[in-house]
């Protein structure tokens, strides 16, 4: 049963790849090399994970299983305004420090470099990338709260374009991390001008996604306006029950844009807890400059601090409601809510998180229940948004699954199948269009559909079975219901169990 990407009714048919392409569809007689029986099993492009942050994890293990398993074919990499490439300056130690934790060398320094490795390395996925905004203004203007002088843009937009040159696909904005934070909506609309002319797409995590969402909202829409860029708006989602109902009001406000011609589009997950790093709870005048000085400012202003954090969970989601996802010194805290942790400790929950950021230098991550199901449900049957798993991938046994993660890591795609189809809240079609096709034309790829002449990256799988198996307690649980994953015509599944083929193509935008 062929669901084709476009969100027509589904038909039953055969299909025939010739090497990495989809050769024929219909009645097929002509004799194969090899056959997959898909009786009674849903056959539809392979999934396009519109937000993904595996620009590092596919170079540590390139098997991605969290993923495969989750009938993804491809990985858009590089958002939040996080990326691997271009390195020059104080980047290179710094992303060699990062790598040090997975023996892993240094051996690129621009975008071409950086694919080139890739290549050596194989995928499991497609592998589409991103230049982050961070990375850019980390580079060149380095962790000072200002805004970057005429010079230094200058420098910004030539890494940029020499990047989009090299075949990346784009831009990508973590607006509320320094120190993309203090960007002004002038350098963004400069940096989107060249990638609008290099016909990419500028994804952004919103300045806001709480009590600023609007104008945040807003601000991504005038840069599409300004500078004529795609604009992908990265899970989007209402954080806070203070604010849930707002995504009514943006939405609205992307739909009259769209009408205008801008191309806006979305993407969410199918979960109603973020994840981001526990630092994220704390005040904007707190950031500036290096992770040290930041931490002397954290214990300069400690009782400030905690006051602050208060005040804001007395407000917003309570600290029962937020997870210790990652803390590498504390192992044990991990699973755990703030909360249970101060109860073990005999201490006061804002006391705990203060004294794990200090202990951690910054790098915690934390899992944060404040979504609203009818807010997710809105975005999810809009017909502008994508799904996308906003998570690295990750292979179970190996470095890459020791910590503890948000389930959207290996059940995203499944979920909105096993959650919303099933409940008739949006029909398979429309489902895996969002999944497929809408990606795929978003980014230019010839992929995204059951068509001759693209791309073989299909996803065959059990209607009935299909399901994200992940929880918060134990997310390292693979999906399941996939039964085949063909990958630039290969098989990287085959009856439920992944082989070790590693066909994904690294992807250029030129």
């Amino acid at each position: 049963m062929v669901v084709d990407g476009t969100g027509q009714a589904r038909y039953q048919a055969d299909i025939a790849i010739d090497h990495d392409k989809i050769a024929k569809i219909g009645k097929i007689n002509t004799k194969a090399h090899e056959y997959i029986n898909a009786e009674n099993l849903i056959v539809a492009p392979g999934f396009i994970d519109i937000h993904s942050h595996s620009e590092l994890s596919t170079l540590v293990n390139p098997a991605a299983s969290s993923k495969v398993y989750q009938g993804i074919t491809t990985e858009v990499t590089g958002n939040c305004g996080s990326s691997l490439a271009p390195l020059d300056g104080p980047m290179v130690a710094k992303v060699k420090e990062r790598l040090v934790d997975y023996r892993l060398p240094l051996s690129w320094r621009n975008t071409r470099e950086y694919f080139e490795i890739l290549r050596q390395n194989k995928s499991a996925t497609n592998l589409v990338t991103l230049i982050g905004h961070g990375l850019l203004r980390q580079t060149v203007v380095g962790y000072r709260n200002r805004e970057a002088t005429d010079i230094e843009l200058e420098r910004m937009k030539a890494m940029l374009a020499q990047a989009l040159e090299e075949g990346a696909y784009g831009l990508s904005t973590g607006l509320i991390y320094p120190p993309s934070s203090y960007a002004s909506t002038e350098e963004l609309v400069s940096l989107a001008k060249v990638v609008a002319k290099y016909d990419g797409i500028y994804t952004t995590h919103l300045r806001s996604e709480g009590d600023r969402l609007v104008a945040a909202v807003k601000e991504a829409i005038i840069i599409a306006q300004q500078s004529n860029v795609k604009v992908q708006i990265s899970h989007h989602k209402a954080i806070g029950q203070q604010n849930w109902g707002k995504v009514n009001q943006t939405l609205e406000l992307i739909n009259q844009a769209r009408e205008r011609g801008l191309d806006i589009t979305c993407d969410f997950y199918p979960y109603l807890a973020t994840s981001t790093g526990l630092s994220a709870l704390l005040p904007d005048w707190i950031f500036g400059g290096q992770k040290e000085e930041v931490i002397n400012r954290l214990k300069d202003n400690y009782q400030q601090i905690i006051d602050y954090l208060n005040q804001e969970r007395s407000r917003q989601d309570g600290w029962e409601q937020i997870i210790v996802a990652e803390a590498k010194n504390h192992k044990d805290y991990e699973g755990l809510t703030i909360k249970e942790i101060a109860q073990q400790l005999n201490q006061k929950p804002a006391e705990v998180a203060v004294e794990l950021l200090i202990a951690e230098n910054l790098s915690t991550s934390m899992i944060k229940f404040s979504i609203s199901e009818a807010d997710l449900r809105k975005v999810l049957q809009v017909d502008f948004s994508m799904v996308g798993t906003d998570a690295i991938s990750r292979v179970k046994g190996t470095i890459l699954a020791n910590s503890h993660c948000h389930p959207r890591t290996y059940g995203s795609f499944p979920r909105v199948i096993d959650r919303y189809v099933k409940s008739n809240l949006i029909s398979l079609e429309k489902a895996i269009k969002k999944m497929t096709y809408l990606p795929a034309k978003k980014l230019g790829l010839q992929r995204g559909l059951i068509e001759p002449g693209y791309f073989a990256d299909l996803v065959i799988f059990d209607l009935e079975k299909i399901k994200d198996c992940a929880t918060y307690s134990n997310p390292h649980r693979y999906a399941v219901g996939v039964e085949f994953l063909i990958v630039n015509g290969n098989l990287v599944i085959k009856d439920g169990k992944q082989l070790s083929n590693l066909s994904g193509y690294v992807l250029t935008n030129n």
